[in-house]
C-alpha cells in the first residue's frame, strides 16, 4: 500500500527520497567533477531518488567556495538536468553570503535552493524570519528549509516554521531535530503543506510510520537498487519486518555518522566500497584508516549491502 498524499505548497506526492550525495575530492584536495557525475548518476539511475540535496553537509557545502559551487551547480543541471528537482545548499551565517551563493546556483542552473539558521550560539526568530524573506526575494527559486538545530543553538519549532512557510517558496522541510514531541508537532502543523523528512537512525522509520513526508540521510543510499522498496514498502509490513529494517538501517547509520571516522570520511569510504567514486574529504577531516575501512566493511557485510567477495577485494 503506497502512501500517497499531496502537499497544498509543493510540487511532491507521497513520500520521497532526498539523499545528500557526496563531493568527491582527491588526495590532493582537488574538486572532481567527473567523479561527482558519476555519484549523481549511482542516486538517479540505481537508487532512484525523488529529489537531491546538493552541497549539504556530507556534500562538504562549508568547503566549497563560490567558484566550485559553481561548478558543482552546473555539473548537478547537466548531469541531472529535468529528471528530478535539486535544492543547492547555500546557507552561511552571514545573510549577505547566503543571498551571493544563492545567485550563483540560480545563474549555474539551480532547480531550488536549501537554507538553514544562521550557525551561531543563537538568535532570534525576527531575524531568522528576516533572513528567509531576504533570500527568498532576492533569489524566488523553490527552496527546501535545512534545520540544522545540532549546528545552532536556534532550532526551528514547528510554529516559527509555518510563518517561514508564509514568506518562503518553501516546497521541502529537512527536519534534523529528533525529539518526537518536535516531530509529531512538526507533522501536525506543517506536514500537509510540504513533506517533511527525516532521517536519524532513530526517527526515519517511526516517521514513516506516522504519516511524514519522507526520509533524508546518510546511510539509506548504500542499499542502492534495495533502498525504495525497503523504505516505502515498510506501511505493509509486519513488525518485525518493520524492526529488521529499522536494525539494518541502524547499524550503517551509526557507522557513517557516529562510531567510524568522521562525517562524511565514512559515506565517501563506503561510496568507494560499492564502486562509486566518493573519492576523499577535504581539509579539516580525515580519511578513513585502514583499521576503520576494514571495521565499516563488516558493518556493511551485515547489513547485506556487500557480500564476501566484495569485502575480501575492497
Amino acid at each position: 500500500m503506497a502512501f500517497d498524499k499531496t502537499y497544498t505548497q509543493s510540487q511532491f506526492r507521497g513520500q520521497i527520497h532526498s539523499p545528500a550525495p557526496v563531493t568527491p575530492f582527491d588526495e590532493n584536495g582537488g574538486l572532481r567533477l567527473d567523479w561527482y557525475a558519476e555519484v549523481l548518476r549511482y542516486h538517479l539511475d540505481v537508487v532512484k531518488v525523488d529529489t537531491m540535496l546538493i552541497a549539504g553537509c556530507n556534500g562538504e557545502g562549508y568547503a566549497l567556495d563560490d567558484d566550485e559551487l559553481r561548478q558543482v551547480t552546473e555539473t548537478v543541471a547537466a548531469t541531472v538536468g529535468e529528471r528530478i528537482p535539486y535544492f543547492v545548499n547555500v546557507s552561511r551565517t552571514p545573510t549577505a553570503e547566503c543571498i551571493r551563493r544563492a545567485e550563483i546556483a540560480a545563474e549555474a542552473g539551480a532547480s531550488g535552493i536549501a537554507l538553514g539558521q544562521p550557525q551561531i550560539y543563537d538568535s532570534s526568530e525576527s531575524k531568522v524570519l528576516e533572513r528567509f524573506k531576504e533570500v527568498a526575494k532576492a533569489v524566488p527559486l523553490p527552496m527546501m528549509v535545512y534545520n540544522l538545530s545540532h549546528l545552532s543553538h536556534f532550532s526551528i519549532s514547528p510554529e516559527f516554521m509555518g510563518r517561514i512557510l508564509d514568506v518562503a517558496p518553501v516546497e521541502i522541510i529537512k527536519d534534523v531535530p529528533t525529539d518526537f514531541d518536535h516531530i509529531k508537532r512538526m507533522i501536525l502543523a506543517v506536514g500537509d503543506r510540504v513533506p517533511v523528512l527525516y532521517g536519524h537512525k532513530d526517527t526515519l522509520i517511526p516517521a514513516l510510520l506516522l504519516g511524514g513526508g519522507g526520509f533524508v540521510g546518510t546511510g539509506p543510499e548504500c542499499f542502492g537498487a534495495e533502498c525504495r522498496e525497503m523504505f516505502f514498502e515498510i506501511h505493509d509490513m509486519t513488525p518485525p519486518e518493520r524492526m529488521e529494517v529499522h536494525a539494518r538501517y541502524g547499524i550503517v547509520s551509526d557507522a557513517l555518522m557516529w562510531t567510524v571516522g568522521k562525517p562524511p570520511a565514512g559515506i565517501k569510504a563506503a561510496m568507494n566500497m560499492l564502486g562509486v567514486p566518493g573519492g576523499l574529504p577535504r581539509d579539516h577531516i580525515e580519511p578513513l584508516t585502514r583499521d576503520e575501512e576494514a571495521e565499516l566493511r563488516d558493518v556493511l557485510l551485515r547489513a547485506g549491502i556487500v557480500d564476501e567477495r566484495i569485502k575480501k577485494s575492497a
